[in-house]
């Protein structure tokens, strides 16, 4: 009896699984779905936005956007859309740390997915209320 080899999982899966990793806290998961060539962007007008690549850019971009902002990303759904990019379209809801204000955002992140990894996480994200609750302590003073 041969053994089978293990099946690539399907593009949305994928993804669900890098939502499911984020709301965990879960480094080891989101590794484990992740590229080491990842390529991320990230709207540029926000304070943590721009381009990011490989495991540790994704780790920069995490440091970067939580030491700014205590968040948390709903997604309300997704689609395909061809057969290696899903789209995921919710909204980030938080506060910024420094100055407590809360912030409601859309999004919309478009992942592709390769042979069961992530290769590349573009998320485009409405920036003027994370700006807003990031830089309202510099506005106070």
């Amino acid at each position: 009896m041969s053994e089978s080899a293990p099946s690539t999982p399907a593009p949305r899966r994928v993804a669900e699984s890098m939502y499911e990793a984020l709301l965990h806290s879960d480094r080891e998961a989101l590794a484990a779905i992740t590229s080491p060539e990842i390529r991320i962007h990230v709207t540029n007008d926000l304070a943590y936005g721009g381009e990011y690549a490989g495991l540790p850019g994704f780790a920069a971009l995490f440091k970067n956007t939580f030491d700014l902002i205590d968040s948390r990303i709903e997604i309300e759904r997704f689609f395909d859309a061809g057969a290696d990019t899903v789209v995921a379209v919710g909204r980030t809801r938080g506060t910024g740390r420094a100055t407590g204000t809360p912030f409601d955002s859309a999004l919309v992140h478009v992942l592709t997915i390769k042979d069961g990894l992530l290769v590349g996480f573009d998320a485009f994200v409405e920036d003027q209320p994370i700006t807003a609750a990031i830089s309202a302590a510099a506005a106070q003073n």
